[in-house]
């Protein structure tokens, strides 16, 4: 097995922090985002699929150099962080639409 060498883990660190700042900031933002939030989960659960087979065609085909693999394995767990994000707040936002369109009409 390849051991990582300290510039390598330095490296992997920065991007694991630039990944985790980005999510951050696009699921905060997620409420003021204007448009189909739906197309956006959409578009977001399929670079999680794409990112997860690279992943698994990447360690299954270099095994034992995990320097790519866990660059991959943080692009899913970023692009899966907002898919899951995005999902909640379209079935929160799903469920309280009904319910102010039925008040509506009352009124």
């Amino acid at each position: 097995m390849n051991g990582l060498s300290t510039g390598e883990i330095a490296v992997t660190a920065v991007f694991a922090l630039i990944l985790a700042i980005l999510a951050y900031r696009i699921i905060r933002g997620m409420p003021k985002m204007e448009g189909d939030i739906t197309a956006f989960r959409k578009r977001t659960l399929v670079w999680t699929q794409v990112a997860l087979v690279l992943t698994v065609l990447q360690l299954n085909f270099k095994a034992g150099d995990w320097r790519f693999g866990i660059i991959l394995g943080l692009i899913v767990l970023f692009t899966g962080s907002i898919w899951l994000s995005a999902r909640r707040y379209d079935n929160a936002r799903a469920a309280n639409s009904p319910a102010e369109q039925k008040e509506s009409p009352k009124e």
